[in-house]
């Protein structure tokens, strides 16, 4: 079954920043080139690493974002690797890179000289700042991006310091949006016949996780501030709202507010389960207090009186602390699946083996698997992030090994064995 990009060529010397990028193009059937330095990718280096397999092929991180792909090596700074880098290039309908402006300087290979050489390509940047700006030549990492974007500001609990998100989230929100510049710009291609350049800055690409918080700074004249468990617009905490501990793990629970149940199906679990602490609940002055107050519309009500605030905060903290040893009670499993018969929002807080045993996920056949002979194992790779029912995501090739298709690839350019062997010898790839 063809793919949906099986008529496009990409390819890619983005660095990590852009590496999930290439392997959303890959899924969807496009045909993308690795191209890195002779030493390999940095990424080639980040743990963790697949055990018994020695660097630099044995990465989880590189073997991730760079499955589906094909690979070549090539140092297209030398004098021999930008020739032919440039014979390469005219081969493929999509550029993803990562220079600053000063690599494009030493490569003289700015955008105007690349759409003046190659009018039909598509050019697309991924850095951490964009192309210009004062920052433009700033070194820049997932965590810096984070912190600047103002997205650590809002992690973290409101007593302790922002809190760092795990791994590379800066880096896969600006690869998914360089990927979807790249398929806007090949559909542009397609009905117009005029090829651009795509631009993205992983900066500009994490302010929308910031959601409101700017527009709250600009209209309301107010800084979001962290809220750690609790939702980012809540001014109290209500009672059944945020993360608690279950007996075997965590869940988080969103029972009030207006969507879902609310706490009224909260109180409905505990009955389900004959658990007793319903019955207190019921009791004043919790039972007048959750019927009154138990949302967020009325909680904002609270604002305009402070002491009625003050008398209905005491009452939340009696009521939370009810609610905190009912879901300790409970297998945080049969607290999600008994809350869905009752529309009641609660989720669980799985670890990656508990994803990976998912029900959900399993009976979906989400996972792939991959025969990669080269590491001489069978590996299981997460799914694609959609489904396409007619082009189904495919993932037609392992990792590839450092400089794996060379002689495939730059045969197929015109390149003879002799000179290939000779680059070898040179250090050009």
């Amino acid at each position: 079954m063809v793919g949906a990009l099986d008529d496009i060529r990409v390819l890619d010397l983005s660095e990590p920043l852009g590496h999930y990028a290439g392997y959303l193009l890959a899924n969807l059937g496009a045909d993308v080139v690795k191209l890195e330095p002779p030493h390999g990718d940095d990424s080639r280096l980040w743990a963790p690493f697949l055990p018994d397999l020695d660097q630099p092929e044995s990465s989880l991180q590189f073997m991730l974002l760079n499955v589906g792909k094909r690979g070549v090596t090539l140092d297209i700074y030398s004098e021999t690797g930008r020739k032919v880098f440039l014979q390469l290039l005219a081969e493929f309908d999509v550029l993803l890179q990562s220079w600053t402006p000063q690599q494009m300087e030493t490569l003289g290979l700015d955008q105007a000289t690349l759409r003046e050489l190659f009018p039909d390509l598509i050019n697309a940047s991924v850095t951490g700042w964009g192309l210009d700006g004062p920052y433009a030549s700033f070194a820049y990492s997932d965590m810096v991006s984070l912190a600047m974007a103002g997205v650590m500001n809002l992690s973290g609990f409101e007593e302790g310091p922002p809190t760092q998100l795990p791994d590379q989230q800066g880096f896969h929100c600006a690869s998914i949006n360089l990927a979807a510049g790249v398929v806007a710009a090949i559909l542009v291609r397609e009905a117009s016949g005029i090829a651009q350049d795509v631009e993205v800055s992983m900066h500009e690409s994490l302010l929308m996780a910031e959601e409101t918080a700017m527009q709250s700074a600009d209209i309301r004249g107010i800084d979001r501030e962290r809220t750690g468990a609790a939702p980012g617009l809540q001014v109290i905490k209500l009672p059944g709202m945020g993360l608690y501990s279950a007996q075997d793990g965590w869940v988080y629970a969103m029972a009030a507010g207006i969507a879902g149940s609310g706490f009224n199906g909260l109180l409905a679990l505990m009955d389900l389960l004959n658990d007793s602490i319903a019955d207190d609940l019921r009791e004043e002055p919790y039972a007048s207090v959750m019927a009154e107050f138990s949302n967020s519309a009325a909680a904002f009500r609270l604002m305009g009186d402070p002491e009625k605030m003050k008398e209905v905060s005491g009452v939340f903290a009696q009521v939370d602390e009810l609610v905190t040893d009912f879901f300790r009670k409970y297998p945080k499993e049969k607290l999600y699946v008994e809350g869905q018969k009752l529309r009641l929002l609660i989720g669980t807080i799985n670890g990656p083996q508990e994803l990976s045993e998912s029900e959900q996920l399993n009976d979906r056949d989400w996972f792939r698997t991959i025969n990669d002979s080269g590491r001489g194992r069978e590996l299981r790779y997460p799914g694609p992030p959609w489904q396409l029912k007619a082009t189904p995501a495919v993932l037609r090739h392992p990792a590839p090994l450092l400089g794996q298709h060379n002689e495939e690839i730059f045969s197929a350019i015109g390149l003879g064995k002799s000179d290939i062997m000779q680059m070898s010898e040179n250090g050009v790839i």
